[in-house]
């Protein structure tokens, strides 16, 4: 374990999206603070990757594979890791789509539908299968993705739509939830350093990005990891319903 006070020893904990980018980067962090790491991702490959990255070095992690998109499927792979660890402490919902840029003219429905799909219908249906087994237990953390998009109209309609609804639904579910000793907060990064995001900008457009954020540099993995693991620590429990901008400054007013 790291040495810092965000000790998760004991701890259950699941993020969607683990394969990579953000997911892998959460899924690293609390596996080295002492949690039972569940890399939840329909990518099978890439969750045995990390999740054996993680055995390797020491770490408890599993995988499960599963399709966000489907209610049953999502109940029944989240009962299946409260099964097998016995508990459930901490849900990190990194999963979801961030598709190139569309008008909303030219937006065909079914982009429309998959964006919201993955990104807010999975939310909604991750927290119906998990709020339940933390209600039991008295004690949760959970953790939703947003983005800087839904703080501004500078992307595509389904994409700022699907996120700034993440950002009214952790609202609600912190409310409902709050009661019962869970806390559920989002995180909005803005332009992240990740193979996916990357592979969708040309280097001109990574960098007008950087000239214009006051932080002059793209955002690291790590970087939202970390505050991610603060918010489902026990030293952040008094925070709820709250949505961290963690964006070099981007999208300051």
């Amino acid at each position: 374990m790291d040495n810092t006070t965000l000790n998760f020893d004991g701890q259950s904990v699941i993020v969607t999206g683990g394969a990579t980018g953000i997911g892998e980067s959460c899924s690293h962090l609390f596996a080295r603070q002492g949690a039972s790491v569940t890399v939840m991702d329909f990518d099978e490959k890439g969750a045995e990757r990390v999740a054996g990255d993680i055995r390797g070095k020491g770490g408890d992690a599993a995988t499960s594979i599963v399709d966000l998109t489907d209610f049953e499927a999502t109940r029944k792979a989240v009962e299946a890791v409260h099964s097998r660890v016995g508990r459930l402490d901490v849900l990190v919902h990194s999963a979801g789509g961030f598709p190139r840029y569309i008008s909303l003219i030219d937006m065909p429905v079914g982009d429309w539908e998959g964006v919201m799909d993955a990104n807010l219908k999975s939310m909604f249906y991750l927290l119906k299968a998990a709020a339940p087994l933390m209600i039991k237990a008295g004690y949760g953390r959970i953790v939703t993705l947003s983005s800087a998009a839904a703080r501004s109209s500078n992307h595509s309609p389904h994409y700022t739509s699907a996120k700034t609804g993440v950002l009214g639904l952790t609202r609600q579910a912190a409310r409902e939830l709050g009661p019962n000793g869970i806390t559920v907060n989002a995180v909005a990064p803005a332009s992240v350093n990740t193979p996916r995001t990357m592979a969708m900008r040309t280097e001109a457009q990574t960098a007008k990005i950087e000239q214009t954020t006051p932080l002059r540099r793209m955002c690291e993995p790590e970087e939202i990891a970390w505050p991610i693991l603060f918010l489902c620590s026990r030293e952040g429990g008094y925070i709820t319903g709250v949505t961290l901008d963690v964006n070099g400054g981007s999208t300051m007013v």
